[in-house]
């Protein structure tokens, strides 16, 4: 009887041991038929059944193959191309991350390999970063981890970028430019596209060269001259802090002195400046008629800013007399009309809770331009056969013969001991209180002399 109680709870242990051990065969066997039609990979790169060194041969081969096509990233009807350079794979930590994930303990020789599915470890230069920034509209963050994720499990090489809604940033005006188009200009509307919708964000630095890029070739330089113009007068009117700045250093047509600007790509003149407020700003770039627009938005207006240009130092234009035998006796013309120079200061007046405040933005010196007269060198004929009067010549202590090479105002060598062919020229016009002579030495020190 005992014995046969024992023989029955036996088979009865059996029994038990049998129903709890089918289910786990009939499991694994689903889970290893999974695994033949879906292999484990890393990256996308089937890698079950390999060895570590094959796995980490064959992920490799499949990033290199992967670098060899740019990335396209494309989003609001704008298009950058990422330099597969830029991308940095840890193919090694990857594949060590997939044998952690896979590996079996000793006691659990039962359970079926898993199947796993993990990206590619990669990082991308902080270039491409500044990249993206520079198209404006997108969500740099957003897009970021796009290519990054598109790149982790090396998938096709074109990536949606994320379009930021920034119709909320047209809130408030903060700055108003408008000025007609100077005839001399190319490529304005052109570069003008570019510009416009591009979002500032807080504490970006903005590089309009970086900006256009390779579209600078769309204008002429007198075309980039008004576009940067216009934008630096935009900016001026925002608390924004201005990096660089290069002045045109001669009168433009548009816009006051002290408030234009000039880039050149050969010679690395930029415009540069940066949000320093905690909201972003939003330039608007449109064309009404013959003249551009430009102008800064954002979604409030903290502070009130006007400019004020001073021109505190007028240094009046030399008249320079050249002489030629194809005008009549006693004609002569003008073939220059001279202009004033000038320095200005400009600043920032800033109104902030009722609080007011002055800020130096910039001082600039603009050359004058001298007034060149051409005289006839032939000579009335006396009765006698001689002339009235000799011709000139060069050893003559005719003021106006000196010749001003340094393009200061001043002769480079004195009429007289003592004596500078400023005060001369100026002597018609020493009456007027408005005008302060000199000039600027080359350390932009005034040098002021008495007409």
């Amino acid at each position: 009887m005992g014995r046969r109680l024992k023989i029955m709870t036996l088979l009865t242990i059996i029994a038990i041991l049998t129903a709890m051990w089918i289910p786990n065969i009939v499991l694994n066997s689903t889970t290893f038929a999974k695994e033949v039609s879906k292999a484990s990979t890393i990256g996308g790169v089937e890698v079950a059944d390999l060895k570590v060194e094959e796995i980490e041969a064959a992920v490799q081969a499949a990033v290199t193959e992967w670098l060899a096509t740019p990335v396209m990233v494309t989003g609001d009807g704008m298009t950058s191309t990422i330099d597969p350079s830029q991308f940095v794979f840890d193919v090694a930590s990857s594949v060590a991350e997939y044998e952690r994930m896979t590996d079996k303990s000793w006691y659990a020789f039962w359970e079926g390999d898993q199947t796993v599915h993990i990206p590619l470890k990669v990082l991308l230069n902080e270039e491409v970063q500044a990249q993206l920034q520079a198209v404006g509209d997108w969500d740099v963050e957003n897009t970021l981890n796009s290519v990054v994720g598109q790149a982790s499990y090396l998938k096709e090489h074109e990536v949606e970028a994320t379009v930021v809604d920034t119709t909320l940033l047209e809130a408030e005006r903060l700055a108003l430019a408008i000025e007609e188009i100077p005839v001399n200009t190319l490529g304005i509307v052109e570069v003008g596209t570019i510009l416009n919708d591009f979002v500032i964000a807080p504490g970006e630095n903005i590089s309009l060269l970086t900006i256009l890029g390779e579209n600078t070739e769309l204008a002429n330089q007198d075309g980039l001259d008004f576009v940067a113009s216009m934008l630096y007068n935009a900016v001026l009117q925002t608390d924004y802090e201005i990096l660089e700045r290069h002045a045109q250093n001669e009168k433009p047509s548009y816009l006051q002195q002290g408030t234009e600007a000039s880039i050149n790509q050969t010679l690395e003149k930029d415009l540069q400046f940066v949000n320093l407020s905690e909201q972003p700003g939003k330039i608007k770039v449109t064309t009404e008629g013959k003249s551009l627009k430009v102008e800064i938005f954002s979604q409030t207006k903290e502070k009130d800013i006007k400019i004020r240009v001073d021109k505190d130092r007028i240094v009046d234009p030399r008249i320079i007399y050249r002489y030629s035998d194809e005008l009549a006796v006693g004609q002569e013309k003008t073939v220059q009309e001279g202009k004033e120079g000038i320095r200005v200061e400009v600043y920032r007046s800033i109104v902030e809770n009722g609080v007011s405040s002055e800020v130096l933005v910039s001082r600039d010196y603009y050359a004058p331009v001298n007034r060149i007269v051409v005289r006839s060198t032939k000579q009335h004929v006396t009765a006698t056969g001689g002339s009235e009067t000799n011709p000139p010549s060069t050893n003559s202590k005719d003021p106006d013969l000196q010749l001003d090479l340094d393009g200061n105002g001043l002769a480079d060598t004195p009429s007289e001991p003592g004596e500078t062919s400023t005060n001369n020229a100026n002597k018609e016009q020493s009456n007027n209180p408005d005008i302060v002579y000199g000039y600027y030495d080359k350390g932009g020190n005034f040098v002021q002399t008495s007409p």
